[in-house]
């Protein structure tokens, strides 16, 4: 009884240790959109326990104040449907860019046409133009990519039938890009993509698994979609390598409880 107990302390610090690592590491911005409603990141990554900064209200203000142990920026699903947050991410395009040059990576899903069609805020060798386009049909081109394989295996059939509404999976889909490698892609046009530029990343995506966690039409959209954001969230914190100094690190997907 008692190594047990003890092992159950040593888990509960170790899970201690990590939420402070993701306290330190990660940045958000999010916007409940005309269309869905909900702000599904915020309410992901609470569902899943990880901590994180929030810098909608700093950036509705006209700042991206990032910290210097910011290594991961997530921008909501349709975040860019509210103007002011739309134009001062365009404001901020140096902050942005430098964060992903020293290292940081930067998650963009699914953002309308109509309020987001030419990503501005990329540097001059990166593109990415969004369109009205949306498709159920898709080809997963990187089947081994970590996006697809950990913590969780997901192939063609994972994606398959996702839906909000009338939207399918793949929602907005990138009608043009320069300098990216296309990890999925819909009749040639690009769904999933991502650029190292510097030391870091940018990983752009026409789907958006945030939202269809959240309010997705069904148990299968919300499920698949929870798998994909885990996979998501392991990847991005293995390639930024969220760590405090001197500290034990874990990622928190791949934490294991005892039995």
């Amino acid at each position: 009884m008692i190594p047990r107990l003890f092992a159950g302390c040593c888990i509960l610090t170790l899970v201690m240790s990590v939420m402070a690592v993701q306290a330190a590491g990660i940045a958000v911005v999010d916007f409940a959109d005309e269309w869905t409603k909900v702000d599904a990141l915020r309410q992901t990554l609470d569902e899943f326990d990880v901590v994180y900064d929030d810098l909608t209200n700093a950036l509705e203000n006209g700042q991206l104040p990032f910290k210097a142990e910011h290594r991961i920026f997530l921008i909501g699903s349709m975040t860019t449907n509210n103007a002011v947050l739309h134009q001062n991410l365009d404001k901020n395009a140096k902050a942005i860019q430098d964060f992903v040059k020293n290292g940081g990576v930067i998650w963009e899903p699914t953002q309308a046409d109509q309020n987001e069609a030419n990503v501005d805020w990329l540097p001059p060798e990166l593109s990415c133009v969004r369109s009205d386009r949306d498709s159920p049909d898709f080809e997963i081109l990187a089947a081994d990519h970590p996006l697809f394989n950990k913590p969780n295996r997901m192939d063609e059939e994972s994606f398959k039938d996702w839906g909000h509404q009338n939207w399918p999976t793949v929602w907005e889909v990138i009608a043009s890009q320069k300098g990216f490698d296309v990890l999925m892609e819909s009749s040639g046009d690009s769904v999933i993509m991502e650029a190292e530029y510097g030391k870091g990343k940018f990983l752009m995506m026409a789907i958006a698994p945030d939202k269809y966690h959240i309010v997705g039409n069904d148990d299968n959209t919300k499920d698949m979609a929870k798998l994909f954001m885990e996979n998501l969230l392991n990847y991005v914190e293995e390639f930024a390598d969220v760590k405090a100094d001197d500290k034990l690190t874990t990622r928190w997907a791949n934490l294991k409880m005892w039995d």
